[in-house]
């Protein structure tokens, strides 16, 4: 008995361990971040601008520039990469994420179509007829079209006969779909709305103001306190829906339910940023190689992991190609599809 206490200690020391190590791993990457850019600073320049949030520069630099970048990927990162854990754990895929289920393609469609809609009259369509602005239309519109792909998979997994791989399939296509959507308003878009319909495809964190972000952060903040209050019931998911229904666990109301918290988690996301893809998907199993599939340290080291990757597909976009900088989201996508195929033919193999 004693042995067994002494390697659980083990254990939870070791993933305690990761934890914080991953969390000072993001340090040198927020410190390169905010000394590079087109107006390079130095070490004590930072601080300075840090600090003295008077100056015009560091207000300029700091504080509406590149401290909002790096709360972006902060929030971003921990809401993908969370949606996409919960998500592999409630559907028992490890190739579920927001991207490869069409959540993210349904948001964008969503703000793409809002977007179209609010030039109907003028610029404060919404404003004049529903007395909302077009940003929180945006994000609404965002987060209703994101459910539609949630609430068909759901449908879909009710039925036995429905595989794992066929929930993928249909997610592809669902994802389809709404990219092909997409086009249609793109087609049909005036020159100032075509812009901001194709800027939604880039994900890119330089969007990021401080009023998107106080949104971003509330929401970042709910869901993860909902995820972290049902981590015992995910692990019981592990051992199957009938071990987890013997436990006590409403198996169909975690389901439906985390669909929806995923969902908007990955909405408002989409609204403020655009498709950051992958993201939901390589965290969580970069994070499950790391601490393994308990949910206590899973969900954390995951969401440390979305932010990790944010920061340095943020940070290699703006080097990559000398003075163009690449949104965030054309690295996640180019990083993210080969590990997709990976976990694809590692998934035929067994």
């Amino acid at each position: 008995m004693n042995q067994v206490k002494a390697r659980w200690k083990a254990y939870r020391r070791a993933r305690w361990t990761l934890l914080l190590l991953t969390i000072v791993m993001m340090l040198p990457l927020m410190v390169i971040t905010l000394s590079n850019g087109a107006v390079p600073v130095s070490f004590l320049e930072i601080w300075r601008g840090i600090t003295t949030v008077d100056r015009d520069t560091a207000n300029l630099v700091f504080w509406q520039i590149r401290i909002p970048r790096i709360a972006g990927a902060l929030l971003g990162g921990i809401n993908l990469a969370l949606a996409g854990t919960v998500l592999q754990a409630v559907l028992k895929n490890p190739l579920a994420s927001p991207t490869t289920l069409g959540i993210s393609q349904g948001a964008a469609f969503g703000a793409a179509l809002a977007i179209t809609v609010s030039g109907i009259n003028s610029p404060g369509f919404y404003a004049q007829n529903w007395g909302m602005d077009n940003g929180t239309v945006v994000s609404l519109s965002a987060f209703i079209f994101s459910l539609a792909p949630s609430a068909i998979i759901m449908l879909m997994s009710r039925f036995q006969e429905t595989g794992r791989e066929t929930v993928i399939l249909a997610g592809v296509a669902l994802s389809s779909f709404f990219m092909a959507g997409m086009t249609l308003l793109q087609y049909f878009a005036d020159e100032t709305q075509l812009a901001a319909i194709v800027h939604w495809t880039f994900g890119d964190l330089s969007r990021a103001a401080w009023p998107q972000l106080a949104i971003l952060s509330i929401v970042a903040l709910a869901t993860s306190i909902y995820f972290t209050f049902n981590r015992f019931n995910y692990n019981t998911l592990l051992a199957g829906d009938d071990v987890a229904r013997s436990l006590g666990v409403n198996v169909s109301r975690l389901r439906l339910t985390t669909l929806l918290v995923a969902s908007l988690a990955t909405s408002v996301t989409v609204a403020v940023f655009g498709i950051l893809g992958f993201v939901g998907l390589v965290a969580p199993h970069i994070g499950r190689r790391l601490a393994g599939a308990d949910n206590r340290f899973l969900l954390p080291v995951s969401a440390v992991f979305g932010v990790l990757l944010l920061l340095a597909a943020d940070l290699l976009g703006r080097h990559l190609l000398g003075s163009i900088a690449l949104p965030a989201g054309i690295i996640t996508s180019f990083f993210g599809t080969p590990v997709f195929l990976l976990l694809l033919l590692k998934k035929g193999a067994k």
